[in-house]
């Protein structure tokens, strides 16, 4: 008799245990699943944002959004603080501030005003101008990266057609795109490029020999395609440049010296393997001690909001996939990004082209960079993703912030609607991401 109550007693325990371990399972389940859903509608509305880059009235930009979306991940627990500064990838955040500092450095020293003399000078008709201007923001914008060239650029494009009395539509395009077609071949040409060296440790020469064709070819295309688009606007006019205006040149030679050989400094370390983050932060260091001008002059030149912008979607892309949504995506999109080499290369390239334009190159490079870690080829996904990401910003007028600088600079003079801008975006996008895919699949 007492053994059956022990036996029972021992039956309601086990029973009640049982029970309370489902209950705390079903609850850990629930919290699981709340937590994703809440990561999810976060990630959601933090890319609306950063897509439609400025919301009416409430003042809020793509920096803000992507701050915003990284403190409700901490409010809502979906992150705690620890986690989410651990999150933010400092060797980024240095390798971008460092070059930004050396650019600076160099504006500063008066470069940009040598280079609009020499444009001045070398132009001889519509068209040489054209491709003039297409070649040099192309270079320049694999050395100093795109937005800063589209930033100092777009002045000059617009006083130099109105002193000839051009049409500053195709050259505004022009420089848009050349922009972002040269700052394809460099890790230090645009800021997802910086990303993806980062993420990939894909030595800098190596990326430099596959993609250099890619921006090569891809300027010859440009200039050919919107040569033969604005061909009434540009087709055998010369061009008479009237007055000169290279006294008001101011060059400090000390200053530009010194930016010109930490430059080639940068790119002799890079070249040799160094660590990007440190070449590039010791290197600007030491142009702030030996600058031969006030740092503050150079230092406001640093697009602050560009770091802030990179550390709130790295504690967003954390919350992410801590929720785990990322792994949940990866195991469907997996396929896709491992089914042949063609395979592989066309359908980031396309996946890459969508989300580019909805929320700019940068989110999506951090968003696709989740996948990549277990791919079998992982080097050639990282380069499709530099190419098709950095190509895909040519497509509409807003695909890029290269772009947006662009036609928002020159809006008091010109307007560029959406359509005149796609006319050449479409063909030129198409054929460059037909090169480039072509490029990487066969050739790299």
């Amino acid at each position: 008799m007492a053994a059956n109550k022990l036996n029972s007693r021992h039956y309601y325990l086990s029973k009640d245990k049982g029970f309370a371990y489902s209950i705390n399972t079903i609850s850990k389940i629930s919290f699981k699943i709340f937590l994703m859903n809440i990561a999810l509608i976060i990630f959601i509305l933090t890319y609306i944002i950063i897509g439609i880059q400025n919301i009416p009235k409430l003042h809020i930009n793509r920096p803000a959004g992507a701050l915003l979306g990284a403190v409700a991940m901490v409010l809502f627990g979906v992150l705690n603080i620890k986690e989410a500064y651990a999150a933010i990838d400092l060797d980024t955040i240095l390798f971008i501030l460092g070059m930004m500092i050396i650019v600076a450095y160099t504006e500063v020293s008066g470069f940009f005003q040598i280079a609009e003399d020499f444009i001045l000078k070398s132009a001889k008709s519509a068209s040489s101008l054209l491709l003039f201007l297409i070649i040099s923001s192309g270079f320049l914008s694999s050395l100093f990266m795109n937005d800063t060239i589209c930033l100092i650029l777009t002045p000059i494009v617009l006083r130099l057609t109105r002193r000839v009395s051009l049409n500053p539509i195709p050259y505004l395009i022009a420089l848009a795109t050349s922009s972002n077609i040269g700052s394809v071949m460099t890790i230090i040409g645009n800021p997802q490029n910086m990303l993806i060296g980062l993420y990939s440790k894909i030595p800098f020469l190596e990326f430099l020999m596959i993609l250099a064709p890619v921006t090569i070819i891809g300027l010859i295309l440009n200039f050919l395609v919107i040569r033969f688009i604005y061909r009434k606007e540009i087709a055998s006019k010369s061009i008479v440049i009237i007055g000169n205006d290279s006294s008001r040149i101011i060059v400090q030679k000390e200053l530009l010296f010194v930016s010109f050989f930490a430059l080639a400094l940068l790119l002799v370390f890079l070249s040799l393997g160094f660590n990007p983050p440190s070449v590039a932060i010791t290197l600007a260091c030491l142009l702030i001690l030996a600058g031969a001008t006030k740092p503050r002059k150079a230092l406001e030149e640093v697009d602050w909001t560009l770091l802030l912008f990179f550390s709130g979607l790295f504690i967003v892309m954390k919350g992410v996939e801590k929720s785990g949504i990322i792994n949940s995506i990866f195991t469907y999109v997996q396929h896709y990004l491992s089914d042949g080499r063609l395979k592989q290369v066309v359908n980031l390239s396309l996946g890459s082209t969508v989300v580019s334009n909805i929320v700019s190159n940068v989110p999506a490079v951090i968003l696709f960079s989740h996948f990549f870690t277990n791919l079998a080829n992982s080097k050639l996904a990282w380069l499709t993703l530099a190419m098709s990401s950095t190509l895909a910003g040519n497509l509409t007028i807003i695909g890029s912030v290269a772009n947006i600088i662009v036609f928002e600079s020159a809006r008091d003079e010109v307007k560029v609607g959406f359509f005149e801008y796609l006319k050449v975006g479409l063909p030129l996008t198409f054929l460059t991401l037909l090169l480039g895919v072509f490029v990487l699949a066969f050739l790299g």
